[in-house]
């Protein structure tokens, strides 16, 4: 669904990918894992056309993603969860998610919303509260769902167990992966690697801008070269 081929980028002048070529499966919820610095945030952010580009191509669905005004980038299907500032902190719960029914037609709003409440059950409990009160992983929830209420067909979504206890960033991964048996194509980057690799096909693992591992994600947990010595896990 998103072909990236040769993509060098970083910010202003500073190189962070360099000749990166991957692609994203429909309809796959894939991984990029990697240590800080490796680049995985700065792809996520190519896709969107928040930094810049020196060369290379991302297309969607054969659309050329370079060039394309980053407003412009939702209307052809991808939702990005970032991962800070992703909610209005001094709205309520119910205030963010009108905010985010705002994308569809009024007549589809009330479906779309109760739909969402049987995903994410915990929001139509914290209708009335501040988005700013709520714990760390119904932050996150309330960050997906207003992403998912754009009905994308792709995600992206930078470091979502980031700060959760375990058990609670299991509960994030839980909804992905439910999101993703849905249809949603999924893109996460993640450095909880082995956590995320128990839900999640196939990944992705950079080092240095460059890509050092692609494969299932069961090849990946089984690959201790990849695990110890680009993950930085045991």
């Amino acid at each position: 669904m998103i072909a990236i081929h040769n993509l060098t980028a970083g910010y202003g002048k500073l190189e962070i990918l360099q000749d990166l070529s991957l692609s994203f499966a429909d309809q796959q919820f894939s991984a990029v894992l990697g240590p800080n610095g490796s680049g995985k945030s700065t792809l996520m952010k190519a896709i969107m056309g928040l930094n810049t580009v020196f060369g290379g191509s991302i297309k969607l669905k054969g659309i050329e993603l370079i060039g394309t005004r980053t407003e412009e980038i939702p209307r052809l299907g991808i939702a990005y969860v970032p991962q800070r500032e992703n909610i209005f902190n001094e709205l309520t719960v119910q205030e963010n998610l009108q905010l985010g029914l705002r994308s569809l037609p009024k007549a589809d709003r009330p479906a779309a919303l109760q739909e969402l409440l049987a995903i994410f059950p915990i929001l139509g409990r914290r209708g009335g509260q501040r988005a700013v009160t709520l714990s760390g992983g119904e932050h996150q929830m309330l960050a997906i769902a207003i992403a998912w209420l754009s009905k994308p067909a792709i995600m992206l979504l930078d470091e979502p167990s980031a700060g959760l206890a375990p058990a609670i960033a299991s509960d994030v991964f839980r909804i992905l992966q439910e999101l993703s048996e849905a249809g949603i194509t999924l893109v996460v980057v993640e450095q909880n690697a082995r956590r995320i690799l128990q839900y999640c096909d196939y990944a992705f693992v950079l080092r240095e801008g460059k890509l050092v591992f692609q494969g299932s994600a069961e090849a990946c947990l089984r690959d201790e070269e990849t695990i110890k010595g680009y993950l930085g896990v045991h």
